[in-house]
């Protein structure tokens, strides 16, 4: 994800909480921050292999905002300018976008809409080419209840497609591939019982394809 576009990044690599459906793996707990809602704003970086940009753009003066982002891996032109015979047919390139809304509707409701996108594809000294991408659709109503308590609904479509294509112009040439869809619908709340002592409970439902 777009570094620019995160407000923080939580790693678990070990006993990860039940929120997170079992993960028997490491979980890596990203928050993309709210844009500004008060005026235009922007950054971004150029490099030798990598471009970052994201733009902020308010919608509803303190109230509802938009934020696009996106970043790109541009090294063939290394690979090509190397003088090594067997990097000639090689390639490696990588991009992702990411947009997201944020409307305040009062002080008790907030409602969220993100869509992200990356793809991947190298190929290095074969002739076989390695694609990959990721999709994300998410809906976010957060609501707080009172003082104590908040929760929030989450409503989300998620996919993963890997494939890999050989073209050797024969008879042993293939195009395989598989793909892992997700959609999930999570409603958790939070109680504040006391400064020290914070509870988190919640139920999930998950269809995968």
């Amino acid at each position: 994800m777009n570094p620019f576009a995160i407000s923080q990044l939580d790693i678990f690599k070990g006993s990860i909480p039940a929120e997170y459906g079992g993960r028997v793996s490491s979980v890596f707990d990203i928050k993309t921050k709210n844009a500004n809602a008060n005026k235009f704003s922007g950054e971004a970086s150029i490099g030798p292999v990598t471009s970052n940009l994201l733009l902020e753009v308010p919608v509803v003066k303190d109230k509802s905002s938009f934020m696009i982002g996106g970043r790109a891996a541009y090294a063939n032109w290394i690979l090509r300018s190397l003088n090594e015979e067997s990097l000639n047919n090689s390639q490696a390139s990588f991009y992702d976008v990411i947009a997201y809304y944020n409307h305040k509707i009062n002080d008790n409701n907030n409602v969220k809409v993100t869509a992200y996108y990356s793809k991947d594809d190298f190929s290095i000294t074969s002739d076989s080419v390695y694609l990959y991408n990721n999709r994300l659709l998410s809906l976010k109503w957060d609501h707080k209840f009172n003082k104590k308590n908040t929760g929030s609904l989450i409503l989300s479509n998620s996919a993963y497609d890997f494939n890999i294509e050989f073209d050797k112009g024969s008879e042993a040439d293939f195009d395989l591939g598989y793909s892992v869809n997700e959609t999930g619908l999570k409603f958790k709340m939070n109680y504040l019982h006391s400064p020290k002592q914070k509870f988190n409970y919640g139920i999930e439902s998950k269809l995968y394809s």
